[in-house]
């Protein structure tokens, strides 16, 4: 064989390779005829806005300008895509297009092989087409949930200013009413800590990792310079929107400082771009999460609930799954400091809580993930 059809078969390889990598596994379709005024040209490929996209083939969508991520639903079925990237998640396997998502003048374009190539993995293929399997869809039960008591140990957390009760040792007397709660109603319950103990925040995040928790409540109790602040917030990952917020962000986060070099281990074989493709889908349901148990708070009339918010605490961006830090009452607020002394107050919190979170499974559950529509 000579040097040049060497050189030749080693194209045709390489070639092959690259065309097995695009998503070309999915059904083919071909793109509705009413969407041909919409596609544009980039770079001399075409791609059609997803707004026009999800509404010609009927499918639910979310944008996350917080990681510029958006998630396509169709019934249980969910395709996540990056603007700027060419991989995708469909039903939590990763594929990759042949062309990257694009954000222009703020809207998101798809290329038009997709809508060709991948739309049948989750609306089913042209009656003519053959359908392949597909990966299983994961199952929508909760049934482990990891408690993360805050601070603990060299850590005392916030501590009060008229009697100096101490945070620690309140999130796990807090943490330990709702484990009780929950294991009655048959869940699974994991602590980060069961007793006085120094856990860093890369280890409270590894715990749930590590045994594949379907939810994580890491629970605290507040403080505020203003000794007038009181009442009960939930958070969930994002950017903080307030003073008050970014404040209670930096102290949860400065724990960082006290641990002795460890760093989070992310999931092997998981890069930039698919963590912060889970972690979009993991958000959306973050804030599900923190909306039931505001209510539940609110309804109990044991505290007022401030609402859900939102922040970059350390443990809510490194766990894997839908993940909520709750605010427990201001130790900083001499009344409430008072209230937190008594285990009253902290039996109807631990209440209300944990109401919040198997309402939340309850619906959960019945929806598919919220996908029902």
């Amino acid at each position: 064989m000579t040097l040049s059809h060497k050189i030749r078969l080693i194209i045709i390889l390489i070639v092959t390779i690259f065309l097995a990598g695009c998503a070309t596994q999915a059904p083919h379709f071909r793109l509705d005829s009413s969407l041909q005024k919409d596609v544009r040209t980039f770079s001399g490929v075409e791609y059609v806005p997803l707004v026009r996209l999800c509404d010609v083939y009927g499918l639910d969508y979310k944008w996350d300008s917080f990681i510029k991520t958006v998630t396509i639903q169709k019934k249980s079925n969910c395709i996540v895509l990056r603007s700027g990237s060419d991989r995708i998640l469909v039903n939590g396997v990763e594929k990759k297009l042949c062309r990257p998502i694009i954000l222009s003048a703020g809207a998101v374009f798809i290329p038009t092989s997709f809508a060709k190539n991948m739309l049948g993995l989750i609306i089913g293929a042209a009656p003519s087409a053959k359908v392949p399997e597909i990966s299983p869809v994961k199952k929508f039960t909760i049934d482990t949930i990891v408690l993360d008591p805050g601070h603990g140990g060299k850590d005392p957390g916030a501590i009060g200013r008229k009697i100096g009760l101490r945070e620690k040792d309140l999130t796990l007397a807090l943490a330990k009413r709702i484990k009780s709660i929950l294991q009655e109603s048959g869940i699974k319950v994991i602590m980060t800590r069961e007793n006085d103990a120094f856990i860093s925040l890369p280890k409270r995040a590894e715990i749930a990792n590590r045994n594949e928790a379907d939810l994580f409540v890491s629970v605290h109790i507040n403080a505020s310079r203003a000794r007038s602040m009181r009442g009960f917030e939930c958070y969930y990952l994002s950017n903080a929107t307030d003073d008050n917020a970014r404040a209670i962000e930096a102290f949860e986060n400065a724990s960082l400082k006290m641990q002795e070099g460890a760093e989070i281990e992310h999931s092997e074989g998981l890069d930039k771009t698919l963590w912060d493709m889970n972690l979009s889908e993991n958000r959306l349901e973050s804030a599900e999460l923190a909306s039931y148990i505001c209510d539940s708070v609110n309804s109990s009339l044991v505290t007022r609930s401030r609402g859900v918010k939102s922040a970059r605490f350390y443990v809510l961006k490194y766990t894997h799954m839908p993940s909520v830090l709750i605010e427990t009452a201001y130790i900083s607020n001499k009344y409430e400091e008072m209230e937190l002394k008594g285990s009253k107050f902290l039996d109807r919190i631990a209440d209300a809580v944990a109401e919040g979170i198997l309402k939340y499974k309850k619906e959960y559950e019945y929806t598919e993930g919220f996908t029902k529509t």
